[in-house]
């Protein structure tokens, strides 16, 4: 009896120390493929493939013309009827309280065909959602794009430290923890590289009976692929 229970701990501790075989690919942290909700005509894009870009900071633009009238006539009409609505307010107790109710519904409805005509015209510009660069570009100036293809411009991703997508046997699902070093290969030779595992996701896929895990790892790209072991016990 004590010969089988020293052997169950022994297994237990083989378990626990085990070097799981893991394979990963590179992604960044952030990507996104980016396409104008508006239909039209580009007008001038600002940048290509390879540039680096902040947060907000306009890609391209569409012909907008006729919308930056139209915007610029609804900031007009509602900076009027504002300002008629805020003199007659300072007066109701000399006017009509409906006369008053129109002049407020009037201001409102300008502010809000103001919002309309900006959120129209917002469209038409394409921006940064986040900080990144600029990994490809589907369009030139004079292309006519439409909101229902919605086909990509630009794709983009962030810099900075890559993301690990590590992918190991559903077997190791209580054994493989957060802070566990991974030790892997580009290609599985060459160098080594070490990173430590952050993240495990908390479902297997059906299909493959696999587990995907996440690390990060400094100066290299998305795209690349290779295989390794988690040290699993340290």
């Amino acid at each position: 009896m004590k010969k089988i229970i020293a052997l169950i701990v022994a297994a237990i501790a083989y378990v626990q120390a085990a070097e799981v075989f893991a394979t990963f690919e590179t992604t960044a942290q952030k990507s996104a493929k980016l396409a104008f909700s508006s239909s039209g005509i580009v007008k001038k894009i600002y940048v290509d493939v390879g540039s680096e870009v902040k947060k907000g900071d306009t890609l391209a633009t569409l012909h907008n013309e006729d919308l930056s009238a139209l915007a610029a006539t609804s900031r007009a009409q509602a900076k009027f009827a504002t300002s008629e609505y805020e003199r007659y307010a300072k007066v109701k107790d000399y006017i009509n309280a409906a006369q008053l109710d129109s002049y407020r519904l009037k201001k409102e409805n300008a502010l809000t065909q103001l919002k309309y005509n900006e959120s129209v015209l917002y469209k038409t510009v394409l921006k940064a959602p986040f900080s990144g660069v600029i990994t490809a570009k589907t369009i030139e100036e004079g292309d006519v794009v439409t909101a229902q293809a919605a086909t990509p411009a630009f794709k983009m991703q962030s810099v900075g430290p890559m993301k690990l997508i590590i992918k190991y046997d559903a077997r190791y699902y209580n054994v493989v923890k957060v802070g566990q070093p991974y030790i892997f290969q580009i290609g599985g030779k060459g160098t080594k590289y070490k990173a430590t595992i952050r993240k495990i996701y908390p479902t297997i896929d059906e299909k493959t009976q696999m587990i995907i895990a996440e690390a990060y790892i400094k100066d290299m790209p998305s795209g690349l692929f290779g295989a390794g072991t988690i040290m699993a016990g340290n």
